[in-house]
């Protein structure tokens, strides 16, 4: 069976995890864009104040160091101007290292020495510094930086800055500024876990929320179900029920005919073949004739019962409430011991047609059920409208036990239930409502209902 509930919460929970992970991703990407954007913009403005006043001495410079290459052991020094102020930028405390690359590539200053002589021209920020741009890379502490080959041990920003006299001059070189930008990572990091916590905690009350819900969905589904159930069982009591007592009335229309009908019939043969070989006088024939008759007369009488019992004309002659007088009245007669009280409030014309045969058939059975298990000394029929709802209730209980613990129709025992199963298939199969309340001092009361 389908496990609803832990399905939606395992899948829910998943999805709440990998929401909140993809936030704090989102967040992440999109607060290092904005360090990288912001801090590009500083270094840049406080690189191009710092070489502004030496821009001459630079360019020099990397007109000189132009064919240096990693080979060549010794590197020229770097004039004193030069020199002067990159001491002085060194002083700006966010600014920790300071590289100068010729145009291809080739490290010919840095303030850290062991850098000098490297090419990095495969640097993807070098290769667009040297056509032309600007370009920024933020380096995490603890993060290999590939092209320097060592670990870093700060939060860096690195920005390679274009060198050339002129927007219309050539690119002599490539100036490179190291910033710390720990404050920022760190505050961003903060940032970021107040985000990710906050997140989990309305994603987890969101989840709650959903399972509340799953959770009476799935009480009222498995509600539908039991529902479902108990009708498929009482639908399958029914049909069982409808093939006994369809099977059950060809054979009491089968023996009534054998044992009735039949009987009487052979009766009339042997009287008429006796008649034939045994006539001598006229007052002997006449004698004959006159024992046919009785004969005959109980021939018609149980013909006319087998076919009151299928239908009564009366049904159709009078109605349905003569009918039920009538019918009341004989099964006084056959069961002395009970008495039928009658509550009827409708007129004739207030029962719709259809539902006179119904009506009938439910009666009937009711009152044979009840004549076959027991003896009840009283049994009420109620019959009135409500509204636009036509209501048939049937009980044999007595007045003294109406108040007593009851039971509903899904709790009385099956064996119980199939006596009133006929009532139960007729209403059902009608479009009606039915309703049954077993009492436990005794007695049941039946109850159908139908809207018109």
């Amino acid at each position: 069976m389908f496990k609803l509930l832990r399905y939606y919460s395992v899948a829910s929970l998943v999805a709440v995890i990998a929401t909140a992970v993809l936030l704090a991703w989102f967040y992440r990407q999109v607060a290092i864009e904005g360090i990288v954007q912001m801090i590009e913009q500083g270094n840049l403005t406080l690189a191009r104040a710092a070489m502004n006043p030496i821009k001459p001495t630079l360019l020099e410079y990397l007109s000189a160091a132009d064919d240096l290459h990693p080979a060549i052991a010794r590197h020229p020094p770097l004039p004193p101007g030069l020199l002067e102020s990159i001491n002085s930028l060194m002083q700006d405390l966010s600014v920790v290292r300071i590289k100068i690359f010729n145009r291809h590539g080739v490290v010919v200053f840095s303030t850290k020495p062991s850098h000098i002589g490297s090419r990095e021209n495969r640097n993807q920020s070098f290769i667009i510094a040297i056509n032309g741009g600007v370009a920024s890379a933020l380096t995490y502490r603890d993060a290999f930086n590939r092209f320097d080959g060592a670990t870093e041990e700060d939060n860096l920003m690195q920005t390679y800055i274009p060198v050339r006299a002129s927007p219309a001059e050539p690119i002599q070189g490539v100036f490179e500024l190291y910033t710390d930008v720990n404050s920022l990572v760190h505050q961003t990091e903060r940032t970021e876990f107040i985000i990710m916590a906050g997140a989990i905690l309305i994603l987890s009350g969101l989840y709650a929320v959903l399972v509340l819900i799953v959770r009476r969905a799935n009480n009222t589904i498995e509600l539908q179900q039991r529902t479902i159930r108990e009708r498929t069982e009482t639908l399958e009591l029914l049909s069982s029920h409808m093939l006994k007592s369809e099977e059950s009335h060809k054979k009491k229309i089968a023996f009534e005919l054998h044992e009735g009908l039949a009987q009487t019939l052979s009766a009339l043969k042997l009287r008429v073949e006796h008649r034939q070989h045994n006539h001598k006088t006229s007052d002997a024939a006449d004698g004959s004739v006159d024992s046919i008759i009785p004969i005959l007369q109980k021939a018609i009488q149980e013909v006319r019962t087998i076919a009151t019992d299928m239908r009564p004309p009366s049904l159709d002659d009078l109605g349905l409430l003569p009918t039920i007088n009538w019918l009341f009245r004989e099964f006084e007669a056959q069961h002395p011991g009970n008495h039928i009280e009658q509550q009827i409030s409708l007129q004739e014309r207030d029962i719709p047609s259809p539902m006179k045969v119904i009506l009938y058939r439910i009666i009937v059975s009711v009152l044979e059920d009840m004549a076959q298990h027991k003896n009840t000394g009283r049994i009420h029929l109620a019959l009135w409208q409500d509204d636009d709802t036509l209501i048939l209730l049937i009980d044999d209980t007595a007045t003294e036990q109406l108040d007593r613990t009851v039971t509903p129709l899904m709790n009385i025992d099956p064996q119980l239930r199939a006596g009133f199963a006929r009532m139960e298939e007729l209403t059902t199969l009608s479009g009606g409502v039915f309703t049954a309340m077993h009492h436990s001092g005794g007695g049941t009361t039946l109850r159908a209902a139908w809207n018109r």
